[in-house]
């Protein structure tokens, strides 16, 4: 099946929103990692910033490949469920820039995830629905 034009819109948007949260994870890697080390309890632990960023480069990936390259129906959930975590995250960043907060990462960091829950939207678009192997208003699957 060729991809319908909302999961391609989805890739971009997607991976727009990933691109951007590396940039944001760049940008804000040493206060990462002083925020550990303020910590006494986390202070040896160092690892866990490029571990984390690791990790979440392939789940990324991973979701990303299992929603617009070989449609999965549980991938697509992850990413909603994963959206509706950004919708907090984006209100976090809000509540920063009212408090003065101004700044490039702050910014990004507001449209990373706001770009990530727009891709979430298509996922629920009929031509994407049909991509999932979903019925659409009591059509049938083929």
């Amino acid at each position: 099946m060729q991809r319908p034009p909302s999961i391609v819109r989805y890739e971009q948007l997607y991976i727009a929103s990933f691109i951007l949260g590396l940039i944001v994870s760049a940008l804000t890697w040493q206060v990462q990692r002083a925020a550990l080390s303020a910590n006494p309890l986390a202070a040896g632990a160092q690892w866990l910033v490029p571990a984390a960023m690791v990790t979440g480069i392939v789940i990324a990936v991973t979701l990303w490949y299992f929603t617009a390259r070989r449609p999965s129906t549980a991938a697509k959930w992850v990413v909603v469920v994963l959206a509706a975590f950004s919708v907090l995250r984006i209100a976090g960043n809000l509540v920063m820039l009212m408090k003065g907060a101004f700044a490039l990462p702050v910014l990004l960091a507001i449209v990373a995830p706001a770009l990530y829950v727009a891709a979430a939207v298509l996922l629920f678009r009929p031509d994407a629905r049909r991509w999932f192997g979903e019925k659409i208003d009591g059509e049938d699957v083929a």
